[in-house]
């Protein structure tokens, strides 16, 4: 039996923010703030729809009664500028969220049934780290050299929905850091960066949380250049992946 469904929603929500700059000297800059920020669902997630695998024993839904998330955003950091041209930057940042989503998996009448619900609350909080600098101290054409490094770690912490326990925000991993090496002269415009990022969580089984499902760390390191033949022509390559590594999924444990 068809039965026809529809739903509607709509967003009216005010985003107030504060933002505080110290400024020590022409190179010291002291930066906090106060914010706040909407995470919607996306629309997969809240149309009113239904797949169901007879075969797989699988349904997914949408759920039109999952809620956007708001986060209350409070951040620091510190900024010294290096000269001729480079920049070193620390930073602290702390996220309240309230119901915080989640893509669920749990089984009903035999059926394993994925869709988005609502944590009650989450939290994430962290520090970043980043330096750049230009070479051009060097003796041309070393001079045209630049380096880039950033770190991010993150732990976060959520209220899984129905009540049944606590697991860390999807989508987010405990690690990241990047790291770079550019170089900018004669018209050629290079960059050679290697990437990592740790493990994460896109989805959480509720029947059994040794199921849930993981994207595995993973680095990868790519390159870009381009030429500038004459003032309105150039032309680019890319290489992504130049290591080959592979984009791992796995349920429970790796």
């Amino acid at each position: 039996t068809l039965l026809p469904q529809d739903a509607s929603r709509s967003y009216g929500y005010l985003l107030p923010s504060l933002h505080i700059r110290q400024e020590f000297d022409q190179d010291s800059i002291l930066r906090a703030s106060y914010s706040t920020a909407l995470n919607r669902p996306d629309f997969i997630h809240t149309a009113p729809y239904r797949i169901v695998d007879e075969d797989e024993h699988t349904i997914s839904e949408g759920n039109p009664n999952a809620k956007e998330a708001y986060a209350h955003n409070f951040d620091i950091s510190y900024e010294r500028y290096l000269r001729p041209l480079g920049l070193l930057s620390a930073a602290l940042f702390y996220k309240k969220i309230n119901d915080p989503l989640f893509v669920a998996t749990s089984v009903t009448n035999g059926y394993k049934l994925t869709r988005a619900e609502n944590g009650s609350s989450g939290n994430i909080h962290g520090l970043e780290l980043a330096w750049q600098q230009t070479l051009d101290f060097l003796p041309a054409p070393l001079d045209g050299f630049g380096v880039y490094a950033n770190y991010t770690y993150a732990k976060s912490e959520a209220n899984l929905p129905f009540g049944i326990g606590k697991t860390e925000l999807p989508g987010t991993s405990r690690t990241n850091y990047n790291a770079a090496l550019s170089y900018e002269k004669y018209g050629i415009s290079a960059r050679l960066s290697y990437n990592y990022r740790s493990k994460f969580l896109p989805a959480f089984a509720f029947t059994n949380p040794s199921l849930n499902v993981y994207w595995d760390g993973r680095s990868s390191v790519d390159f870009s250049a381009s030429y500038a033949l004459a003032k309105q022509w150039r032309v680019f390559g890319e290489m992504n992946n130049i290591t080959n590594t592979r984009q791992i999924r796995f349920q429970g444990q790796r």
